[in-house]
């Protein structure tokens, strides 16, 4: 029949130009490809590929053949020319660090371990990054540490450990370690990277704790921190009623992280102590002064001869200074202990007096400011 070879192919075998002598009017059929695995018919495949956009799981069941699935996950967007789009959460880089707290020794070691994708920052797609600490509330000069520069890298490695001194655990309850990651500048501002904030107490004492963090944008400050307040370092005191002695013994031991008064970077320091009231006028004592140094050791002790039942109408007040010559010297920072203290400086104090022959050293922190002191040296 003139019809009946439309839908035909050749057979098996037989001959390339059997089949072409058709009827004028039909179209040829095409040449045969080499032969291929079986392969479904694209309706087939288009149910299948809705069922695997349908069911996840169903997707392996299209096997090898068709090429290997995408990785399960958000799709990572492409910039505008193509290449991949760093993510928002690493866009700053990340920080890898651990920290412990040495509860006996009073220390926060702070081991800053390395960076990577750090933002590049200067004109050659680098940054020249550091990182430096800071303790909140309170953050000044007095708390800052900070670590080496290294130059022309967005990967850096420090390896480097950075110690507070004076840690007690009040501080460890209500502190925050604020540490930042800058690019240090020669000829402007040094410039800020990103940052991370961690919570003192979500570390427990005398375990080492690791991060790996994303860096985040310059985190606000809080404004309710009594700025009046600022810390102006740590000072390690002992305190020892002597029933030999008949009075109460001060030691002034060291002092950690004071504020830097002159124009160097440093301070002369040395302590004053007065015992009040103070009619008379005669309880000032004084350490000997400490060149150029914002961690000194005194190893001072000074003792005030008053009667045991006496004490508890009294107050310790102790203040740090810088000593400048030709001018009048600097308050750096003071503490006052006594009954009408408060957190650790009262309870120093109430310990004092329960335990008698007993020396009790704590550390203190010193503020800017002492209420009702008189701050004239």
């Amino acid at each position: 029949e003139p019809g009946g070879s439309r839908g035909l192919r050749p057979a098996a075998g037989s001959g390339a130009g059997g089949c072409r002598c058709l009827q004028p009017g039909l179209t040829p059929p095409r040449p045969k490809r080499p032969s291929r695995p079986a392969r479904p018919s694209s309706q087939a495949a288009g149910g299948l590929l809705a069922a695997a956009a349908a069911s996840p799981s169903s997707g392996s069941r299209l096997g090898p053949a068709w090429g290997p699935r995408p990785a399960r996950g958000r799709a990572v967007p492409l910039s505008p020319r193509g290449g991949r789009r760093t993510s928002p959460l690493t866009a700053l880089g990340t920080l890898d660090f651990s920290l412990l707290y040495d509860q006996e020794n009073n220390a926060l070691h702070c081991t800053i371990g390395r960076a990577k994708g750090l933002k590049p920052m200067d004109h050659n797609g680098l940054a020249d990054p550091y990182v430096k600490l800071h303790l909140l509330p309170g953050a000044s000069k007095a708390n800052k540490l900070r670590t080496k520069t290294l130059r022309n890298t967005l990967n850096p490695t420090w390896n480097e450990t950075l110690t507070y001194y004076g840690i007690t655990d009040e501080d460890m309850i209500r502190k925050t370690l604020r540490i930042s990651v800058c690019d240090e500048d020669k000829f402007r501002h040094n410039e800020f990277i990103g940052e991370t904030r961690i919570p003192l107490k979500k570390l427990k004492p005398n375990q080492t704790k690791s991060f790996s963090i994303c860096l985040e944008k310059q985190l606000p400050m809080d404004k309710t921190e009594d700025k009046s307040l600022e810390e102006r370092g740590r000072i390690l005191i002992s305190l020892k009623y002597s029933s030999q002695k008949q009075g109460l013994l001060v030691g002034i031991v060291r002092c950690a992280h004071l504020a830097a008064m002159d124009a160097n970077g440093y301070s002369d320091p040395y302590v004053k102590t007065y015992l009040k009231p103070d009619e008379d006028k005669k309880s000032k004592h004084k350490t000997a002064v400490k060149k150029k140094t914002l961690n000194p050791e005194f190893n001072e002790e000074f003792c005030y001869e008053i009667k045991h039942g006496d004490l508890a109408k009294k107050t310790l007040e102790v203040t740090v200074w810088d000593y400048d010559i030709g001018k009048s010297n600097d308050f750096i920072g003071g503490v006052v202990l006594g009954i009408n203290a408060k957190g650790e400086r009262l309870k120093h104090w109430f310990d004092c007096l329960k335990n008698k022959d007993k020396k009790i050293e704590r550390w203190h922190t010193l503020t800017n400011e002492l209420p009702g002191a008189v701050l004239s040296d």
